[in-house]
């Protein structure tokens, strides 16, 4: 077999990546490719990238083509990665969720982690709602519904297992909620059923249609929309802003920021912590003051109407019936992945 990867190979295997994934693999990503995919080659006994590209076109090699996505699927991440949104969600965002329930706006809080790999973000945002609810009776843990999604089969089988090894669970978790939210299995650490019941594992193409999502109070999107084009990331940010119920909440990777000009968000900052807020005829979110350095001509999130040239995103018409099946969505989400869990 060819280690290296010819320039033509190259370009073949990253736009099959993006037309699979809207991935995109700068020059500089070589390397990548080639380290995550030469043992798949060596394994299946493919001798060439351009063999290799040609199993992919295969419709009979749907395996492979499924084992060559997760490969190529970013999977690194850890517990409370940055901190701020985490810090945002605690002292801001609950906060003001309470105050809806206890005034009778609001039954549930509903959270999308759009790109989850392991599970550490989803059930990171579980543990941080206990630790809340802790403290604040208007808050119930079975009123948290967080989907998180994932291209990666892998990455999504280890999240639904919630089970951990020594070096993935010092990476970023406070000792405490180590001894609070997790069981020793073996030399593995098994987090309680009670956060782990709280997220729905699902995979999703970001490439699909968010209509049948239904309707998230906050959409996390951090640090996938780097790995895109700005054309798709405008589309992303449509369809989350079409999944956006009034008022929700984007969060991006700390060192990322929407396209210039994206319309229907405002930024929010508080403290370190940024968020982008939905900006159309809802109410601001109460508890979380002004809004700063708007993306759009609107001034503030309470103005009436969409910004002139927001897209508020495709099917909106059909985004109610879906809210309406969400908790049955839910429900069999839930069943799947007991089955994942117990092998059934």
């Amino acid at each position: 077999m060819s280690g290296t990867i010819t320039t033509r190979e190259f370009d073949l295997i990253r736009e099959f990546i993006e037309q699979e994934t809207a991935i995109s693999l700068s020059e500089d990503k070589v390397y990548l490719v080639e380290t995550r995919l030469g043992e798949i080659m060596r394994r299946e006994g493919i001798g060439d990238y351009f063999a290799l590209h040609q199993a992919l076109n295969d419709p009979r090699q749907k395996a492979l083509r499924g084992e060559v996505i997760d490969a190529m699927t970013t999977n690194e991440t850890l517990w409370f990665r940055d901190t701020s949104p985490f810090d945002a969600f605690r002292d801001h965002l609950l906060p003001a969720y309470a105050a809806e329930i206890r005034e009778g706006k609001r039954e549930r809080i509903r959270i999308w982690s759009a790109a989850s790999s392991t599970g550490q973000e989803a059930y990171s945002l579980a543990m941080i709602f206990s630790e809340v609810a802790r403290t604040n009776s208007a808050l119930k843990l079975d009123q948290l519904d967080i989907l998180a999604t994932d291209l990666s089969d892998s990455a999504l089988a280890k999240a639904r297992s919630g089970v951990y090894g020594g070096i993935a669970m010092d990476r970023g978790l406070p000792a405490e909620f180590k001894e609070k939210y997790f069981m020793p299995k073996g030399d593995m650490y098994e987090i309680r059923p009670e956060i782990r019941d709280r997220v729905v594992f699902r995979k999703f193409n970001l490439q699909d249609s968010f209509i049948m999502m239904g309707s998230f109070d906050i959409i996390l999107t951090r640090y996938v929309l780097i790995y895109f084009q700005d054309e798709f990331k405008r589309e992303v940010l449509r369809k989350a802003h079409g999944a956006l119920a009034q008022g929700g909440v984007l969060f991006v990777g700390s060192s990322e920021s929407l396209p210039e000009g994206t319309p229907g968000y405002a930024m929010v900052r508080r403290g370190r912590a940024t968020w982008y807020q939905k900006v159309d005829a809802a109410r601001a979110l109460p508890g979380t003051g002004p809004v700063a350095a708007p993306l759009s001509k609107a001034a503030s999130p309470t103005q009436a109407g969409v910004p002139a040239g927001a897209e508020v995103g495709a099917g909106t018409a059909g985004l109610e019936k879906a809210t309406q099946d969400l908790t049955e969505i839910v429900r069999r989400l839930r069943e799947m992945n007991e089955k994942h869990r117990s092998g059934a």
